[in-house]
């Protein structure tokens, strides 16, 4: 008899422990990009640089994804050439969310292998990164420019420019916890 309690409830409790992974599986988060970007600006405050809306043209031109890819997305860059900092968020439609990720990393290899930059962004090129958290796309160029570095090339300056991705990095991943 008392096993057959003991295999009760083991029964009960396996039960209740794969009911609870199963939950956690089938919820879908839908996440607005606009408060993505608000976060992202509220983080960076007066370091946030970009201040051009790009038009969906161009995002496709850079990244090779169609419109049917795309279900919405937010891309910002500087109004003036200068400057680098690029914030692109896309939500891919059902069953993209692989190959927008794909052409933001495309977009990043090309601005890190092939582009011409001024000496002072490359830092901030080299530390860019593209985020995945299912259909959401992020890619993150931002953060602040740090005058006190003289050398550009050096391990102080793209350790620097990492930090700033890291930064946004952790506000975009609060909105998937």
């Amino acid at each position: 008899m008392k096993r057959f309690l003991i295999l009760i409830l083991v029964g009960i409790m396996l039960t209740g422990v794969l009911a609870g992974c199963a939950g956690k599986q089938s919820v879908r988060k839908d996440v607005e990009l606009s408060e993505v970007l608000n976060a992202v600006k509220a983080e960076l405050g007066e370091d946030y640089y970009p201040n051009r809306d790009m038009e969906l043209s161009e995002v496709k031109d850079f990244t090779g994804l169609s419109d049917d890819q795309i279900e919405e997305f937010i891309a910002q860059v500087p109004m003036i050439s200068v400057g680098v900092d690029t914030f692109i968020a896309i939500k891919a439609t059902e069953g993209n969310g692989d190959a927008v990720y794909k052409g933001l990393e495309k977009y990043r290899t090309y601005l890190v292998e092939e582009s011409l930059q001024y000496p002072m962004n490359l830092p901030k090129v080299n530390a860019a990164k593209v985020v995945q958290n299912g259909d959401y796309s992020f890619f993150i160029m931002l953060g602040r420019y740090n005058d006190e570095i003289e050398d550009a090339e050096s391990d102080e300056a793209r350790e620097f420019a990492e930090s700033e991705v890291a930064r946004i990095e952790k506000v975009i991943g609060e909105f998937f916890k």
